[in-house]
């Protein structure tokens, strides 16, 4: 049974297991739901409160309102709202789009938060910011993408953008089912890709996130990806980065015993 709160006159539904403080809070990657999370929720709320939303546009969350200009802190406020419903300590896992909200937050709520554990935060922008040759990557990617939503091809734009984190191949044969559900969202996505156009935020304004922060990337993964880890490992006051054998971006949904490990890890040390 999913919670419901208002944010701005959306609905917002999130998950809310176990006891605290402490209090974690998770955040899913775009076109998904709190469900990525589900075998991790199952594992903390042994020990701690999850409160694991449904980002708008996804899951049982309403849809960003069409026309209407979108802001990341549209979803920053759902984590932020969330906190505020929690005492005590707080602690933040995230996935993706997820990572990079949980980021943004961290900001916002200073000192209360006690540890992150973000698996590659999609904080793009940053690559345009720093001029680093990987966002030319990012920047084609988001052209396929936004040229498709634009002429109503929701379908080659969800093949662009998955074709781009799981390979071509890996997207061909995926279920018809999954590719529907990536279609669905993918305007949302869309949205958030435009984030990393637009976005400001630079690299020393992160120096803000004093709590330990655990990176996690895939040895796999794309190139912009590991990149954005490398600069925000190298930035926060007390970061680690540790690479995860085997995976790329999509590592909640193809290593997630390794992955949940880690965070189960970097969670008890920082409890």
């Amino acid at each position: 049974m999913l919670e419901e709160l208002a944010i701005n006159g959306l609905k917002v539904a999130y998950r809310d297991e176990g006891k605290g403080p402490p209090s974690v809070l998770i955040g899913h990657c775009s076109s998904a739901s709190h469900k990525e999370w589900l075998p991790l929720i199952e594992e903390v709320k042994q020990d701690a409160r999850v409160l694991a939303p449904d980002f708008i546009g996804y899951g049982r969350s309403d849809p960003w309102p069409l026309g209407t200009p979108f802001a990341l802190d549209a979803d920053v406020a759902v984590l932020t709202a969330l906190a505020n419903k929690t005492k005590g300590p707080l602690h933040f896992v995230g996935h993706s789009y997820g990572a990079a909200l949980a980021l943004e937050a961290a900001r916002q709520l200073g000192p209360r938060v006690k540890s992150l554990t973000l698996v590659e935060p999609v904080a793009f922008h940053l690559l345009r910011l720093e001029r680093r040759p990987e966002w030319a990557e990012i920047e084609r990617l988001g052209l396929s993408v936004l040229t498709a939503v634009a002429r109503g091809d929701d379908r080659a734009a969800a093949a662009a953008f998955m074709g781009y984190w799981l390979g071509r191949f890996k997207w061909w044969l995926s279920p018809e089912p999954f590719k529907a559900a990536i279609a669905a969202t993918i305007r949302k996505v869309a949205l958030e890709i435009t984030i990393a156009i637009d976005a400001e935020t630079g690299l020393s304004d992160y120096t803000a996130v004093t709590a330990p922060c655990l990176f996690i990337v895939g040895s796999k993964t794309r190139a912009p990806a590991r990149a954005v880890v490398d600069m925000l490992g190298a930035t926060l006051p007390d970061a680690t980065v540790k690479v995860l054998k085997g995976a790329g971006h999509m590592s909640p949904f193809t290593h997630p015993s390794e992955l949940n490990r880690l965070i189960l890890d970097h969670l008890a040390v920082r409890r």
